[in-house]
């Protein structure tokens, strides 16, 4: 595996733009952003999800045939309707933004559609509201179709929902977009995206392909935090496939190139903690495990730092400390709003930990749920390793498999030591969900 590469990449003719490829902008749906009305109940959805369509109509609106597109007394309706709406403060700026886009279609601010679109983005992301986040996004990203950052961000949340094709499609518009207005961080953030996608669909042959493309652009352009990504994506790969030579190698230089409090150092630690229970690093993978539990407040996150460290304290033999983590999950998992990835890669590491301790029937329950889940959101390696548990645990075939390996073991304890050093200096930031 080359760990980078010097090809050099041809480049596009100043003379020539590449035509940008239009994006999905529905799943299975049959009615634009109707997915809204499923997470924000009442009259707030309805108006959210009128708000949507609104924007949306007047982006693929001609501008010159912007003038009359909406109702004389469409602005007045929405206003009085507002007045007397149990609205969030958070979104009274921009919902009288998508108020004055009724009163005033043609001479709207494209800029002010944009913000007003973000900042329900992030109200809705706050919530957990994952589709309705996607639809905001999206409308962004179409208010605004020459934003390469836009798009990005849109392929980003449709691949959290596991919408693969829409993902793809705005990811690919992403990298033209970047490509042409030579805006190399919108363009390396979309290949490691298109490359992240690739990994959760468990193509891993495609997304090492990505990844290195990545790291030779980030690394040809300078932009240094996606140099690091790349690095610590393809360290994810080679631990997904067993790959073995370079493993510590792309961990380490991951870890040499992210900023002193990136929010990815977390996430790489978590990463580096799940190697180390593959290779029997138990105790260093604890140690950090329970650094992360301490520092980790992404409510997101946290249910699978828990399944870490469930994972690891049956490897151990530790069965109050297992326990004392299933009944955490237990909790976590409640919340609705957690979403199905985290709840899939959470179950799956404590079905590992139960069949550690030697308890083949709870194994069995963890894995069969996580399995279940990542089916439905067409992950494959989750599936695939979840069905590999639940096999062994029907088998009736659990038992421990602690192991020693003392020499890895203080090599990994040392890092490990680092690493909690890192998370818990002050100002860490939080483990991004991503």
């Amino acid at each position: 595996m080359r760990l980078a590469t010097s090809r050099r990449t041809r480049q596009p003719s100043p003379n020539r733009r590449q035509r940008v490829p239009p994006a999905l902008t529905r799943g299975i749906e049959r009615v634009e952003a109707i997915s809204i009305l499923d997470e924000i109940p009442g009259d707030l959805g309805l108006t959210l999800w009128r708000s949507a369509r609104n924007v949306l109509l007047w982006a693929e609106t001609p501008a010159g045939s912007r003038a009359a597109l909406f109702a004389g007394d469409a602005a007045r309706t929405r206003r009085d309707e507002l007045a007397h709406a149990d609205v969030d403060p958070e979104l009274r700026a921009p919902l009288s933004v998508f108020t004055d886009l009724l009163r005033d279609p043609a001479g709207a601010d494209v800029l002010r559609l944009v913000n007003a679109c973000r900042r329900v983005a992030a109200w809705a992301e706050q919530r957990g509201a994952m589709h309705t986040v996607l639809e905001f996004s999206q409308a962004a990203a179409l208010v605004s179709p020459e934003s390469a950052s836009l798009a990005f961000i849109v392929g980003r949340v449709a691949r959290k929902l596991a919408e693969y094709d829409r993902a793809e499609s705005w990811y690919t518009r992403a990298t033209v977009q970047a490509r042409e207005a030579q805006d190399w961080n919108a363009f390396t953030s979309a290949l490691a995206g298109m490359g992240n996608l690739h990994f959760q669909r468990g193509n891993f042959p495609a997304a090492r392909r990505m990844h290195q493309r990545c790291l030779a652009a980030a690394t040809r352009h300078g932009v240094r935090e996606l140099v690091a990504a790349s690095y610590h994506n393809l360290f994810d790969i080679e631990v997904a496939t067993e790959a073995g030579p370079h493993t510590d190698t792309l961990a380490a230089r991951a870890l040499d190139n992210y900023e002193p409090g990136n929010e990815n150092v977390p996430r790489l630690a978590y990463d580096v903690a799940m190697y180390w229970m593959l290779r029997g690093e138990f105790a260093a993978a604890l140690q950090v495990a329970l650094a992360l539990a301490d520092v980790i407040d992404e409510p997101a996150v946290r249910p699978i730092v828990q399944g870490l460290v469930g994972r690891a304290a049956g490897a151990l033999g530790d069965r109050e400390m297992f326990v004392a983590a299933a009944a955490l999950v237990d909790d976590l998992l409640s919340d609705p709003a957690i979403p199905g990835e985290t709840a899939a890669r959470t179950l799956l590491g404590l079905a590992h930990g139960a069949l550690s301790l030697g308890d083949a029937q709870a194994a069995a329950g963890y894995a069969d749920e996580a399995m279940s889940i990542a089916r439905r959101r067409g992950e494959g390696r989750v599936s695939i390793e979840a069905e590999a548990v639940l096999e062994a645990a029907q088998r009736e075939t659990a038992s421990s498999t602690r192991i020693s390996r003392s020499a890895e073991e203080s090599a990994a304890t040392e890092l490990a030591r680092r690493f909690v050093a890192v998370l818990t200096a002050p100002g860490v930031l939080e483990l991004a969900a991503t």
